[in-house]
């Protein structure tokens, strides 16, 4: 009877093993989904408008930040 409970232990584990890495695999493909989606056109049309008027002064790196303010 012992084996029987230790069989039926495991039999339970890997059925919520198998729930889980169902669910895994539903948000994955969630996200893999949202990754590869077409970016809606008015949204990149805003954001070009939002770089095109950007005044703010911008550095490649922190060399060229030093450089500027002299440190």
């Amino acid at each position: 009877m012992l084996e029987v409970e230790m069989f039926n232990g495991i039999k339970t584990d890997l059925n919520f093993l198998k729930e889980k890495m169902d669910q895994i695999e539903v948000n994955v493909n969630e996200i893999d989904k949202d990754l590869h989606r077409n970016p809606n056109p008015e949204y990149v049309k805003k954001l070009d408008q939002i770089e095109k008027e950007d005044n703010k002064v911008h550095f490649k790196n922190m060399d060229e930040f030093d450089r500027q303010f002299g440190f």
